[in-house]
């Protein structure tokens, strides 16, 4: 690998989210080789990134354990977008290779229809019973803190969403008190054949961080994370841009020397100076 083609690398590596914007504009094989150099946390962030056609072409591009790994290290909604969009032999296989539980979440929101608050939520989201005590549901979330980032959600003994508890609150709460008792009744949520306009202009958000997402039954199946609001925000941004320049006003984030090493991955630099050394000729 050439002294440039390193330092591109390392531009990836560390401004993996500047870097989609010239990546977007790059054959997709270079893209892939980029990706399969690096780490998978940072291929992670650009896919996740990525325009939807072109993240499936690169993920369908890529070897599959190192497609695997990103799928696995995508949060739940963009690891949906991209699965959905395979060849459904690609899809099943893949899905194979990952984590079990993360290809359960998958495989739960796949049947919701694209873009629905179904297909946008995370499943594995914690809720827990209300006649559960403090203390046994602060033992839930040590074995898997992970389920719950702001809240827990409590249902009943139908699995219907019945109230949520800040992880702030609960965790002064004393702990032989039930959920049921410390809880805020009757959560805002979504339900989950709700289209994008809905989620986005859903009035909760001005007070949660994550939107629990329920069935016409009212039953409890996930929640959707602010990062997806940003992101369906941005998205619509962008949709409603009809300027040619935005490629060029995203371009503006990323340092002069940054795009430079980043542009190396196309062949630019070594094309300048192949062009300068005929102009000195």
């Amino acid at each position: 690998m050439s002294l440039m083609r390193k330092l591109a690398q390392h531009a990836i590596e560390t401004h993996p989210t500047q870097a989609t914007t010239v990546l977007e504009r790059l054959d997709q094989t270079k893209v892939i080789g980029a990706l399969e150099r690096g780490s998978v946390a940072s291929a992670a962030t650009i896919v996740e990134r990525l325009s939807p056609q072109f993240a499936t072409a690169v993920v369908s591009g890529a070897r599959p354990a190192v497609a695997a790994r990103i799928l696995e290290a995508l949060p739940a909604d963009a690891a949906t977008r991209v699965v959905r969009r395979l060849d459904p032999d690609l899809q099943e296989a893949l899905l194979e290779q990952i984590d079990a539980a993360r290809a359960r979440s998958i495989r739960s929101t796949l049947h919701f229809r694209e873009g629905s608050a179904g297909a946008l939520m995370d499943p594995d989201v914690l809720a827990l019973p209300g006649e559960l005590s403090v203390r046994d549901a602060l033992r839930r979330l040590r074995k898997a803190p992970e389920l719950a980032r702001y809240n827990l959600y409590v249902v009943d003994e139908t699995q219907r969403l019945v109230g949520a508890v800040n992880l702030r609150e609960l965790m002064l709460a004393r702990g032989s008190h039930l959920l049921v008792d410390v809880m805020a009744r009757d959560p805002h949520r979504v339900v989950a054949t709700a289209d994008q306009a809905t989620v986005i202009g859903h009035p909760g958000w001005r007070s949660v961080h994550a939107l629990p997402v329920v069935d016409f039954a009212d039953a409890f199946l996930g929640a959707i994370r602010y990062r997806v609001l940003r992101r369906l925000e941005e998205d619509l941004l962008a949709a409603r841009s009809q300027d040619a320049d935005t490629a060029a006003a995203f371009g503006q984030v990323i340092s002069a020397g940054a795009r430079g090493l980043i542009d190396a991955l196309s062949g630019a630099i070594e094309g300048d100076v192949g062009r300068a050394g005929r102009g000195a000729g």
